[in-house]
């Protein structure tokens, strides 16, 4: 087959579909800002990668002068996604990122008869907003002016299939009307090289979380449970809409390689995860790969990766998004860390199906019967 994927943006979860589909066999081209030698250290070969960064330049420079705002998104999306579609080659595939690829994903169906996939990384968009605008900064306001939210929620009908990454973000769809038979949900993976068994190290960290510092993630929640029970805490990540803490028991380090990850990881003993708003966050799966315990919500998509588990003890949900939730969860998973000896692993053997290599396997699975039924 040969496949298009188009991000609408860096790197994203699109540069590994691309890697894992050109592993199977197929002719696959990745459209996005990312460039070549940035895309290659990531594993995509060289002559897979298409960057588009000169031409998304002017829309970056925007963003560095008034910062990610509606308007400039917008304008991003509409542009580049005509763009897209003009320049892109003939395909049998169209694999485009929502919410930018509406109409080039239309361009795919009528100029190649195109099979077309769109990826969703969230829940559906209202939702979504639903759930962001509950943040205090926003004052219970809409947190997408209702344009954006239209041109959303059109893009669910072009596309052939849209795929998710998580049970919970399927359920989303289906109760604003998406046909179940129309979605495929695809669980995403893990480097499975960079992200092995580990040892804890002495004086470990009770809790950790990996990834932005923000109210959609659940941190105020974190917060408050350190600050009552005084839990030794480690934030690897950047700082977005809530300040981080000062406080001696509360640390706090700037994002970090991905291949550095699993060094802090060594050094706790829970992972948690109270996402307000998720698709299924792959931080999670790093964790579960290093064999922490995982307290997380039921937005975190982390119910999916029970199945990859020995048991079902070491993913731990929580009941609702409540600081007392959370801190019942935290006390049962500190229990099961401190069972746990020597080398930490609790997936089970044949935990590739949790990897990438599993996710593209997937993917290609499924794209060939699809072609196969259309033919």
């Amino acid at each position: 087959m040969v496949i298009n994927i188009a991000s609408f943006g860096g790197r994203t979860h699109l540069l590994d579909t691309a890697r894992e589909l050109a592993k199977q066999g197929n002719i696959v081209r990745f459209y996005s800002y990312v460039p070549t030698k940035r895309a290659v250290k990531y594993g995509l070969p060289a002559e897979c990668n298409y960057s588009l960064f000169f031409w998304a330049l002017p829309f970056l420079v925007l963003y560095k002068i008034f910062g990610f705002k509606n308007w400039n998104q917008y304008l991003y999306h509409r542009i580049f996604d005509v763009f897209t579609a003009y320049y892109m080659k003939p395909c049998d595939v169209f694999i485009g990122q929502s919410p930018m690829h509406n109409y080039t994903i239309r361009y795919a169906k009528k100029k190649y008869n195109a099979l077309t996939i769109l990826e969703r990384g969230s829940i559906h968009i209202i939702d979504y907003n639903n759930q962001v605008k509950s943040n205090p900064i926003y004052h219970g306001k809409t947190f997408l002016p209702h344009f954006m939210i239209k041109h959303d929620i059109d893009g669910y009908n072009y596309p052939d299939f849209i795929s998710v990454g998580s049970e919970q973000v399927a359920e989303s769809f289906i109760r604003h009307g998406i046909l179940q038979c129309k979605l495929f949900v695809n669980n995403y993976g893990f480097n499975v090289f960079q992200f092995k068994s580990t040892y804890l190290s002495e004086d470990a960290y009770d809790l950790i979380y990996v990834g932005q510092w923000s109210y959609r993630k659940g941190c105020d929640l974190i917060e408050n449970i350190c600050r009552k029970n005084s839990y030794r805490f480690i934030h690897v990540g950047s700082i977005c809409d809530i300040s981080f803490p000062d406080i001696p028991n509360m640390v706090h380090i700037d994002a970090v390689e991905q291949c550095e990850l699993q060094e802090y990881y060594t050094k706790a003993k829970v992972f948690v995860i109270p996402s307000r708003c998720e698709g299924l966050a792959m931080v999670q799966l790093q964790a579960a790969a290093c064999g922490l315990p995982i307290v997380c919500s039921k937005y975190s998509g982390g119910r999916d990766i029970k199945k990859y588990t020995i048991s079902d003890k070491w993913i731990i949900e929580m009941e609702d998004l409540s600081v007392k939730s959370l801190e019942k969860c935290v006390a049962i998973a500190l229990n099961i860390a401190d069972t746990q000896k020597g080398m930490r692993n609790y997936l089970k053997d044949n935990f590739s199906e949790v990897s990438w290599e599993g996710y593209g396997r997937r993917y290609h699975e499924f794209l060939k019967s699809k072609i196969k039924d259309d033919q």
